[in-house]
């Protein structure tokens, strides 16, 4: 009887449940009464959804006790219809006024109304950035924001260097600061050694892409004074993807698989082979070799015997360096769940990317989980905490200006060489080679390194309402990471591979540790009286850094391919081993007034106090004031249909510096000793149980202090055409003083350098951003976004004495600062020229140049300017999205280039015929020059001379190419499937996309190789090319869905 009675109470219950719930529907349009399609329809305060179809129809089930239902679509004005006993409920949708309420995420991740900030702030879309789908999100910037310049490195999984508004000190750090969530993150890495190693990765591979939900640039000091001192080089704010309040659960799951290529490939010639002066020679690195018709020689290399007694045909062998390479594959998988009621939200995501590069043994793969989620505690507590796990690791094959480079002198293979045919290896792993270098497939099988990453990004946030105007936010954040690597140098290595180990084999160990914590509290205050309304913030940020690295190589490997570090027989150098710590507090105060929306001003301040720097010099104060006046507010009858909105803003700001860039620069220290007279062998500490320690040779200055950087900007602001065009044209000066570096002293002093604040720096610039709408109907809109970026930096100071401080490179070429000179120029000798003759080139009476014996300023790598342009073309469910590159000015050495030349092996070698049918030496080529004696040249030159070591490459100059270029830099085209055939699926969205990056490239002063290369990787050191590793090209298929 009782489970009778229960289960009749169950029935009437559930069915009482039933009769309360009811169906609603209706319709939601736009202002003109356009049905609009997947507008998002929810119950508020509930996880009950639907979207709307393609006529704007929706149908609801809503539960009983529902209030309202909440209509929601993108670029729209959200709106909330009270349910009460309606069975139908229309909408209508209004767009958002852009150019009046956008509102963009500023410091510390405080949202603020873009029409109130005086400073320049860009920011970019998970769309945006996600196009090409990268590896690496620095290389997906490039030219998508105004004021900012990026500059790839080529190579697998590199890293581009990202500079906001040009430079700000000469041998720290010009990288701007990443944060996340609020949490300023480590973006060290990405500067590649020039000798000796592999390529590096810039931090930010570890982060993906797919989990950012945008990207937003703070410009210059102004616009980052309240993270202090490590954002004087701006600002990029990185927030992520989280669950929204009232959001019906998803889940997403989105798959990219693309093909990777090598950019651009030297157009060879394949009519002479190898050899000197006409004559084959199987030992010769060049291609000056007899015109291949066929011809029989007998001393070939062989590399059965290892001697050169092989008899064969000559012949070209056209895809020889092609070989070298192959298609590597990227494959990115993202799955994440989301959801939220109107008190708590979460997110959870999966990421995995396997990418390998166009190499043999080069791959690179990455895991990453996410996590995020809030709650609404009651109406004065909100909790909200995010993690990132990600674990990183990769293979990587050696490059620079070393032997085991594969490219080192790959790129010019003799013609007539087998590369891939011959055997380069005996069966036990002993190289076959002729020539001086390792075999490039050799060295990317034997001479190999690894390395793995592991790395957890999180914070924990409170939002305390205290009242109804006064609120307090804390955030504690950490980014811990390990890092592991190991490099194994195969016996036999004739470079210097990873450990300059000199053919005995070696293997290198590293192992770091970063500790990076954050905590940062504030209050805010709002208050409105009448048409003025008022912000304040005060706070305090505590941030701690602390880092180790350990490494220790063993030279003269005993057992091949085992990778032990005791299977060598000497550790050299000793077991090394570094740290450090560094802590800054931080208090800060900023305020914000407006009157109505004609006018606001902003005004920051800001004190740190530094553990880099002595008592007395560790604490210092900056601030910043800003302001914006709108013309069309103030005036509005200067409204009209061709006239929006007018607004003007400026700001003067400055910021200081003292991050962990000159850490321990105060004080001299002792390292290890080591004993030598310059004749014999030197003697390394520990030696015979003894340690031994020396005085550094830079001694340490108690008196050193921050940098500051001081910023001025001003900027007009145009919405014309009801916001169909939209201008941003800035114009801003910063000038950078008390930069620290090291500046040399007399030896007799018993030290070599002394480091202080000498010099300044001034940085002038425009950048111009545009947005534009020129079609828009009803099945067709044409959309495209301009970003302009034109700065130059001089050098006003260095300290007495200083001629110059060396970035980078040899004794020439190098990148040096001088002063009076624009930031980094290229210095190497130079051919003599005759100022009275038009500065022509001088010869000698061979016709061949005749070089400065000191070096000098031959090449600046500086862009004038770079643009580029996003065109976004869609046509009902398909977009077409393209962005043009465009690059003018700049210089570049290049090494290859000089190398294909001076080595015979490129198409204009061949241009003439070397010797005519006789077998006479052929001389057409003419140096544009002058004798000693200011007469002109008539010396006419062999293809070998003129190209050669004593001709157009005999001086660093003949080396520098102009690297101005158009390109395609990223292409996609999407289709999504319409909510009329999903509506019988499970899918609430689907898309599927082709898409592609670095398509096209035309660069009309540097032939046969992609430009955009910098062997030093992310450094401030630009413009040096040294056998560098190719950029690539990528197409891809993508597929995106949502449950």
């Amino acid at each position: 009887m009782r489970k009778l009675f229960l289960l009749l109470w169950g029935v009437v219950f559930f069915a009482t449940q039933a009769l309360a719930q009811r169906t609603v529907s209706g319709k939601v349009t736009d202002e003109k009464g356009t049905p609009l399609q997947n507008v998002s329809v929810m119950v508020r305060g509930t996880t009950t959804g639907t979207v709307t179809k393609v006529d704007g129809t929706y149908t609801i089930t809503v539960p009983a006790g529902a209030i309202a239902l909440v209509f929601s679509a993108v670029d729209m004005s959200p709106v909330e219809k009270a349910i009460g006993t309606a069975t139908i409920i229309d909408a209508t949708l209004k767009a958002e006024d852009k150019t009046m309420s956008e509102v963009v995420v500023t410091a510390f991740g405080i949202k603020k109304n873009k029409k109130d900030l005086g400073y320049g702030v860009t920011q970019l879309s998970n769309t945006e950035l996600t196009q090409a789908h990268t590896t690496n999100i620095t290389n997906a910037l490039a030219s998508k924001i105004p004021g900012v310049r990026t500059q790839g490195s080529g190579g697998s999984f590199s890293s581009s260097s990202i500079l906001i508004r040009g430079f700000t000190t000469f041998t720290g750090s010009n990288q701007p600061l990443f944060v996340v969530d609020g949490i300023p993150i480590d973006n060290s890495g990405g500067g590649t050694p020039l000798q000796n190693g592999t390529p590096r990765s810039s931090r930010a591979i570890d982060l993906n892409q797919d989990d950012i939900e945008s990207i937003t640039v703070l410009k210059g000091a102004s616009a980052a004074v309240l993270y202090g001192s490590r954002a004087s080089n701006g600002v990029i704010l990185i927030t992520t993807k989280k669950g929204k309040a009232g959001q019906k659960n998803a889940i997403q799951f989105s798959s990219t698989y693309q093909i990777e290529s090598v950019n651009r490939l030297p157009d060879f010639q394949n009519e002479y082979a190898q050899g000197n002066s006409g004559v084959f020679s199987p030992t010769a690195q060049t291609s000056w070799g007899p015109r291949i018709v066929g011809q029989t020689v007998t001393n070939a290399y062989n590399p059965v015997t290892n001697a050169n007694d092989r008899t064969e045909v000559l012949k070209a062998y056209p895809n020889n360096v092609k070989e070298i390479f192959k298609n590597g594959v990227n494959w990115q998988n993202n799955l994440s769940f989301s959801g939220g009621t109107d008190k708590n939200t979460f997110r959870f995501s999966y990421g995995y990317l396997k990418n390998t590069g166009v190499l043999e043994n080069n791959v690179l793969t990455r895991h990453n989980f996410s996590l995020n989620a809030s709650s609404k505690v009651n109406n004065w507590l909100t909790v909200s905490a995010s993690g990132n796990y990600s674990n990183n690791a990769s293979r990587r094959t050696q490059q620079g200006n070393q032997l085991s480079n594969p490219l080192f002198r790959g790129w010019f293979t003799p013609r007539s060489y087998d590369l891939s045919g011959l055997a380069y290896e005996d069966a036990v792993g002993n190289q076959r080679y002729p020539l001086g270098e390792d075999h490039p497939h050799w060295t990317i099988k034997h001479n190999r390194f690894n390395d793995e990453i592991n790395r957890f990004i999180g914070n924990v946030s409170f939002n305390f309402r205290l009242t109804k105007w006064l609120t307090a936010d804390y955030k504690v954040g950490t980014d811990i990471f390990s890092f592991f690597s190991h490099a194994y140098d195969q016996i036999g290595a004739r470079g210097g591979a990873n450990t300059t180990a000199n053919a005995v084999g070696g293997i290198r160990e590293v192992r770091s540790n970063s500790r990076n914590l954050n905590s940062n509290g504030f209050f805010t205050a709002n208050k409105r009286i009448k048409s003025w309304s008022g912000t304040f913030i005060f706070g305090s940020e505590f941030q701690q850094n602390y880092g180790n690295n350990a490494q220790l190589d063993g030279k003269g490997i005993i057992v091949r391919d085992f990778e032990q570090l005791s299977n060598t027989t000497t550790f050299s150098p000793a077991p090394g081993y570094s740290s450090f710590k560094f802590r800054l507090i931080g208090l800060y105060g900023d305020l914000a007034l407006s009157y109505k929306s004609i006018f606001s001003a902003n005004f920051t301040l800001r004190n740190d106090w530094v553990s880099s720097f002595k008592i007395g010099n560790n604490s210092y104060l900056y601030n910043g004031v800003g302001g914006t006046l709108n013309i069309t507010e103030l005036f509005p009858k200067l409204k009209s249909k061709i006239i929006e909105n007018i607004r003007i803003r400026g700001n003067i700001s400055t910021v200081g510096k003292a991050g962990t860039d000159f850490l321990y620069g105060t004080d001299s220290y002792f390292g290890g000793a080591a004993s030598a007279d310059g004749f014999g062998p030197t003697i390394a500490f520990p030696f015979n149980g003894i340690q031994g320690f020396a005085l550094s040779n830079t001694a340490g200055n108690p008196d050193l202090g921050p940098e500051f950087t001081q910023s001025r900007e001003i900027a007009l602001e145009l919405s014309l055409f009801k916001g169909r065009l939209n201008i941003e044209a800035t114009r801003y000066k910063q000038k950078s003083r008390d930069l620290i570096f090291s500046v040399p002293v007399s030896a007799t002093s018993g030290i070599t350098a002394f480091t202080q604040n000498a010099g300044n720096l001034t940085n002038n610039g425009v950048e111009l951003g545009v947005n534009a709408t020129p079609i828009k109907s009803k099945s067709f809109v044409w959309g495209f976004n301009l970003a302009y970026t034109q700065f130059k930096a001089i050098v006003d100071k260095l300290a007495p004495g200083v001629t110059n401080i060396f970035l980078g490179g040899f004794v020439t070429p190098n990148v040096r600062l001088v002063a009076g000179e624009e930031y980094g120029q290229i210095y190497g000798n130079a051919f003599v020229r005759d100022p009275n003759k038009g500065n022509k080139i001088v010869v000698g009476a061979n016709g061949l140049p005749l070089i400065t014996s000191g070096v000098q300023q031959i090449g600046n790598p500086n862009p004038k300017y770079v643009l580029g342009i996003t065109n976004t073309l869609t046509y009902k469910a398909i977009t077409l999205s393209f962005l043009m590159e465009i690059k003018e000015g700049g210089q570049i050495y290049s090494r290859n280039i000089a190398d294909l030349l001076r080595n015979g092996v490129v198409a204009e070698t061949a241009a003439f015929p070397r010797y005519d049918a006789a077998g006479v030496l052929q001389k057409p080529y003419l140096f544009d020059a002058v004798y000693t004696n200011g007469l002109p040249n008539t010396t006419y030159l062999s293809a070998q001379d003129y190209y050669g070591n004593s001709g157009l490459h005999a001086a660093a100059e003949g080396f520098i190419y102009k690297t101005s270029w158009f390109r395609v830099r990223e292409a996609s085209l999407v289709y999504t499937l319409p909510s009329s055939f999903l509506s019988r699926t499970p899918f609430s969205h689907a898309s599927f996309s082709l898409f592609g990056r670095n398509l096209f490239l035309h660069s009309p002063f540097y032939p046969h190789l992609d430009p955009e290369q910098n062997v030093l990787g992310v450094s401030n050191a630009n413009g040096l090319e040294f056998n560098a590793l190719p950029q690539t090209r990528t197409i891809g298929v993508g597929l995106n869905l949502t449950f």
